[in-house]
């Protein structure tokens, strides 16, 4: 119980702008979250084995898997930033290391206590570090490996937030976003197909049952975010499906091959009745108009799946 007191300590100091030493604040942040991770590593030790005192053993596990997470998040922002967008930096196998290697420790330990949402969160950090990297690597082979890496761990973290209660559907939803993106990235019909599936997977995130469900809640910024998150999706939709009926259009093929052109058709149909029943002071209706206009380009696309 000292040991987890001086770690907590030491993610205290972590969170401060206080450095010490001439290290920088990401610097004196790390060696901070390093030093907790330490101290939780010999709790583990000092108790031995799981059965020797089980409460204490999880509680311990718990707050290591959550300082290798934040340990490792913390490195990729620092070398790669923020967001999912891929960078223009190869990062050699040591840096490399150093982000997955915490993240990776989270992940079991996460796994062998059965926190699905902790585990999901692990595998969603990781899908962004190698959606950041895969295409700045040194050879086709290492490209397609990092690229698997990142599908292999969005999808582990969408399996599990597709299933989420409601206070998760932003996350859900943002998930759905960088998964789009990557796939868009990927680039091809099929891709840009799958990309836009993955936008689409957020239709239920809008719908009546979720909003009534968030009425639960209680006084939260969930609706303003669903509503930003709405018109992303919307937008992201809008471009897809253009960019689908473009490739299609250029492929050539006549009327036989006009399948995104009905469903870009059928999408601004159904934007156009949205907007004339439009009703921008209640969010759960204008929630609700979004969740119609998803279902309708969904209910459009699966007849050409």
């Amino acid at each position: 119980l000292v040991r987890c007191n001086l770690s907590q300590c030491c993610k205290l100091q972590a969170n401060s702008s206080f450095a010490t030493n001439g290290e920088t604040t990401s610097e004196h942040a790390e060696s901070c979250l390093t030093k907790a991770a330490d101290h939780l590593q010999k709790a583990h030790e000092m108790l031995g084995e799981r059965e020797m005192d089980p409460i204490t053993w999880d509680m311990v596990s718990q707050e290591l898997a959550a300082t290798f997470l934040v340990l490792g998040v913390r490195r990729r922002q620092t070398m790669l930033g923020g967001g999912s967008v891929p960078v223009p930096l190869r990062l050699n196998p040591g840096r490399e290391r150093s982000i997955v290697d915490p993240m990776n420790k989270a992940l079991k330990i996460y796994e062998g206590m059965g926190n699905a949402h902790q585990t999901a969160a692990a595998n969603y950090q990781l899908a962004l570090f190698y959606a950041k990297i895969w295409t700045c690597q040194r050879d086709e082979s290492k490209t397609r490996e990092k690229l698997a890496s990142a599908f292999r761990h969005y999808g582990a973290a969408h399996a599990y937030f597709s299933q989420a209660p409601v206070n998760d559907q932003p996350t859900f939803v943002i998930l759905c976003l960088d998964l789009s993106s990557l796939y868009s990235a990927v680039g091809g019909e099929e891709c840009l197909a799958k990309a836009l599936d993955r936008c689409l997977d957020t239709t239920k995130s809008f719908s009546e049952d979720t909003v009534y469900d968030a009425f639960g809640l209680g006084p939260t910024d969930w609706f303003d975010k669903m509503l930003a998150l709405a018109s992303t999706v919307e937008e992201r939709v809008f471009k897809l499906v253009q960019n689908l009926a473009k490739l299609e259009k250029d492929a050539g093929g006549g009327n036989k091959s006009a399948k995104w052109k009905d469903v870009y058709r059928a999408a601004l149909t159904s934007k156009m009745g949205m907007k004339q029943s439009e009703s921008p002071n209640d969010p759960a209706l204008k929630l609700s108009q979004f969740h119609g206009l998803f279902e309708a380009i969904k209910t459009k696309r699966m007849q050409f799946s």
